[in-house]
């Protein structure tokens, strides 16, 4: 049986159901204009007019990703086959609260990381591990302007943190093994946004939203360990042991636009639409007291993301959803660096929310993302060369499980 055909035989189920106040919208749809949980705090801020009672949401994301690396270190080393896999826990917050008949202030509080340990592959010596940790506070402020239309202005707040860890090749020191240096950031950024909402009925509206970009700068030190006393006099010569450092990186602007519909038999379409000025992004540069080591010569492409999201009830307190997603290439071949392997994406999602009570839903969703093969060349070092390789396979697995409170 095709999905059409089930979507079908549910939606004669259901012609006769009561409508629910909110729905699950499966991975990244419905961000822009559905407007429908607590959620629209942070992902189209104006949606908050919407509400009229105080409404907040609880989630917890796990992201699970499993991959192997499949490359070469110079040009005639052997092939090396790693494989990795690691998992990330982020705590996410939402909450809503009506001021008056045209104020509504709305607060998100997420937390983010990601990770990854390649351990001992042919580009140990660019990157051997990274763990990044982003904790963001997102207050915002949305006013009214008429019956259909509402604008809502919002500050981030971001603490960041980065550790990286590298091996240092002890070519001073023949006979050594490989050192390692690990380094320590963190710091505080700011950004902003502007949103809107119109509502052209009561089952059709727009959202656009406008994200700032950033440059935070994280401070901090590396240490270094199993140098050999050549090794160490060079590195202590050239400046880099004891010195302090900066880590600048950028996070581009962004757009994001979408539509919501819900047909009369309330299921219901989303379609959203992200533009991210991703040729502006930065990863991180890095400066020892004060002066740039190493140009940064990544080149990276705008970004174009494309969701669409389909939700149904399938009885009076059961709502199911379905999403796909596509990503396209954030970067040249040639342009790939192996500190961020970035490729197309694409993705799948599933979702559901059991109404508890009136005015509680418990929601599940779970999503696969493919990103690519993300083929790449690092740089060449003296004495070591180039590592040159891809993935072949890259599996990423996000599960989100959640409470909402209140609701329209």
């Amino acid at each position: 049986m095709n999905r059409l055909s089930i979507i079908s035989i549910l939606a004669l189920q259901v012609l006769a159901s009561a409508s629910l106040s909110a729905r699950p919208h499966a991975g990244f749809s419905g961000l822009a204009a559905s407007a429908d949980n607590a959620g629209t705090a942070g992902t189209n801020p104006a949606g908050i007019t919407r509400f009229d009672s105080r409404t907040s949401r609880i989630e917890l994301m796990t992201i699970h990703s499993q991959s192997t690396w499949e490359g070469q270190l110079g040009n005639e080393g052997p092939e090396t086959r790693s494989s990795e896999s690691s998992t990330t826990v982020v705590p996410q917050g939402y909450m809503i609260h009506p001021i008056n008949d045209d104020f509504t202030f709305g607060f998100t509080i997420l937390g983010m990381g990601f990770s990854e340990d390649l351990g001992d592959w042919p580009g140990r010596y660019v990157i051997s591990s990274y763990d990044a940790v982003n904790i963001s506070a997102f207050p915002s402020l949305a006013y009214k302007l008429n019956d259909k239309l509402s604008i809502a202005g919002s500050i981030a707040i971001t603490y960041s943190t980065f550790d990286q860890e590298r091996y240092i090749a002890n070519v001073f020191d023949p006979g050594f093994a490989d050192g390692k240096a690990s380094l320590e950031t963190d710091g505080v950024d700011f950004g902003f946004a502007l949103s809107s909402l119109y509502e052209i009925n009561d089952r059709t509206r727009w959202g656009l939203m406008y994200q700032s970009g950033s440059e935070p700068t994280l401070e901090g030190k590396t240490k270094f360990k199993g140098l050999g006393p050549n090794t160490e006099a060079a590195l202590d010569k050239a400046g880099f042991i004891g010195a302090e450092i900066e880590v600048i990186s950028k996070t581009p602007q962004s757009v994001l636009a979408g539509v919501y519909h819900e047909f009369h038999n309330d299921h219901a379409l989303t379609f959203d639409a992200a533009w991210i000025e991703f040729s502006d992004f930065q990863l991180s540069e890095f400066y020892f007291d004060g002066e740039g080591i190493a140009d940064n010569e990544a080149k990276y492409d705008n970004i174009i993301a494309l969701t669409l999201g389909y939700s149904w009830p399938i009885s009076t307190r059961w709502m199911m959803g379905v999403s796909g997603l596509y990503i396209d290439d954030m970067v040249k071949d040639e342009d790939r660096t192996a500190t961020l392997p970035l490729d197309s994406v694409w993705s799948i999602a599933f979702a559901t929310e059991w109404q508890w009570t009136d005015d509680r839903q418990v929601y599940a969703s779970l999503s696969y993302m493919e990103p690519g093969s993300a083929p790449v060349a690092t740089p060449s070092l003296p004495g070591i060369g180039g590592a040159t390789g891809k993935y072949t396979s890259r599996d990423i697995f996000m599960l989100s499980l959640g409470i909402k409170f209140g609701g329209l």
